[in-house]
């Protein structure tokens, strides 16, 4: 629990609202530098308000469906957002959707706020995966591998787990780091975004095996490697589109 004197935050809470913050400067930056009318205070401020209002609902109802048997017992846990259950997909699609639309009816080009969210959100995503790590949320499984180490689970049960949310912490700070080096070289627009829903997601897939959180699933796979194969799915074809030429719609 993070203390502020006047309010209590806990600390899970705290870390997920500071990558989302450090998540949403590294995305103004990158505007300033390849999409100036974007980045103006007020525009940039209202489509951010929309993409996160978006972002978190996603967030919250991916989750929740992915849990439903545990929070068809208990209803009253839905709504206690502080005590964990944010599920990025969700967020990823609810907001996507809401950052087009938004692109849109303000005349951007969506590619490149595609691209700037991509870099916010690699960073953000490190930052917030170390608010799973002292919250015990999405942890892993309990392994006897080398590496792996005593951590909690969401209910605080220690045990020897696969260190799952360090290997994600790792992931989206080297993810980040790589999508702020590569933006320095003007890469054509969309090219960032296509980047981070590839190792993303092709890295969570791979992930999600060692996961010891129980969700829904079907055919052996948990619900998010489904989802994290349609994101592949959908972002190749448009990779594989764009480089023949064709004209993807969001440039």
């Amino acid at each position: 629990m993070l203390d502020l004197d006047f309010i209590e935050i806990p600390l899970y809470t705290a870390l997920v609202m500071l990558g989302a913050l450090v998540g949403l400067g590294a995305t103004w930056l990158y505007l300033r530098l390849r999409l100036h009318r974007a980045a103006t205070l007020r525009v940039f401020l209202d489509g951010a308000i929309i993409v996160f209002v978006a972002g978190w609902i996603g967030a919250r109802a991916y989750h929740v469906a992915t849990h439903w048997d545990y929070y068809a017992a208990r209803p009253d846990d839905i709504a206690q957002i502080g005590i964990g259950g944010m599920a990025m997909r969700g967020a990823l699609i609810l907001g996507f959707i809401a950052l087009i639309f938004y692109a849109r009816w303000r005349r951007f080009a969506p590619a490149k706020l595609l691209d700037a969210t991509a870099i916010g959100l690699a960073i953000g995503q490190a930052i917030g995966w170390a608010g799973a790590l002292v919250h015990g949320a999405n942890y892993g499984i309990v392994s006897d591998s080398q590496i792996a180490m005593d951590l909690p689970d969401l209910y605080g049960l220690v045990a020897p787990r696969f260190p799952l949310q360090h290997a994600e912490i790792i992931l989206f700070a080297v993810l980040g780091l790589g999508l702020v080096l590569r933006a320095f070289y003007k890469p054509q627009p969309g090219m960032l975004f296509v980047v981070y829903v590839l190792i993303a997601s092709a890295a969570n897939f791979a992930l999600a095996f060692q996961r010891g959180d129980e969700t829904l699933g079907w055919s052996g796979l948990r619900i998010d490697q489904w989802v994290d194969l349609i994101g592949l799915g959908v972002v190749l074809l448009f990779w594989r589109y764009a480089r023949r030429g064709g004209n993807v719609g969001i440039n």
